[in-house]
């Protein structure tokens, strides 16, 4: 008889990544694994490092990273976006409004989340 292995792993969907407890970006993936999988690849690692907020850097190299499901608020937002976007083939969509994506007029862009007026 085969027992059925528990694992933690939940059904494709999306998920966020978290630096300490501020969601940062969404992600779409197989898995919780693959989404843990992807919120420690080194290229992204280094992008965090280098885009800013509020003039500080996204992650500062030692903080945790927590990846966890997406809430149902930030699945509708990511998936909005990722309407909106529908030529970027990226997974990712950053729910924080990035120094590098400011403009002069302080226009919202579909990178805040929550949107801020």
């Amino acid at each position: 008889m085969m027992v059925p292995v528990k694992t933690e792993e939940l059904p494709a969907g999306v998920f966020v990544l978290e630096i300490d407890g501020q969601p940062i970006l969404a992600l779409m993936a197989a898995t919780l694994f693959q989404a843990r999988e992807l919120g420690q690849e080194q290229w992204l690692l280094e992008d965090l490092k280098r885009m800013t907020l509020g003039h500080r850097p996204l992650w500062d190299g030692t903080s945790p990273i927590r990846v966890r499901r997406a809430d149902p608020a930030e699945e509708v937002y990511y998936v909005d976006a990722k309407t909106e976007r529908a030529a970027d083939d990226s997974p990712l969509v950053y729910l924080v409004r990035r120094d590098d994506e400011a403009d002069a007029s302080g226009a919202v862009t579909r990178g805040t989340f929550p949107p801020s007026r």
